[in-house]
């Protein structure tokens, strides 16, 4: 295991991981804004699912949290990679997490309230790139 995790033996007999709250946070983090992003898109193809539907696509999002607490080497390594996807995603995940949101509750506007919300969002982040409060970009002012 590594320097961050290790591992308690409960009374029944199974082994319970140790996680620093840092270690904890990237988990969660990543884990839950992945399964976020993911249900977006759902949300953004008008893909409908019964709760329970919503509730056994959420499951392998926290199966796969479960293993990388345990210190699996290729959920690690997939969480690693999930990272620099999400980071790549830049302002597109904050969006399409919130539509996932909204997604797992079942909440589905009709195909022209999904392109109306698209456009306010991409509007926005327009207008909030060219905000005079907008950080200079690499290199230099404007």
């Amino acid at each position: 295991m590594s320097a961050a995790t290790t591992s308690t033996t409960t009374t029944s007999g199974t082994s319970v991981p140790k996680i620093s709250a840092v270690r904890l946070q990237a988990l969660v983090t990543t884990w839950a804004i992945t399964g976020f992003v993911v249900f977006g898109i759902a949300w953004a193809l008008g893909l409908e699912a019964d709760w329970w539907q919503r509730l056994l696509l959420a499951l392998p999002v926290a199966g796969l949290a479960l293993l990388d607490a345990y210190d699996i080497g290729p959920v690690i390594e997939f969480r690693a990679r999930l990272t620099h996807t999400l980071a790549d995603l830049n302002w597109v995940q904050v969006p399409l997490a919130i539509a996932g949101a909204a997604w797992l509750l079942g909440l589905m506007p009709g195909v022209g309230e999904r392109l109306v919300i698209g456009a306010l969002i991409v509007l926005v982040a327009v207008l909030y790139n060219y905000a005079p409060h907008a950080a200079a970009p690499a290199g230099g002012a404007r």
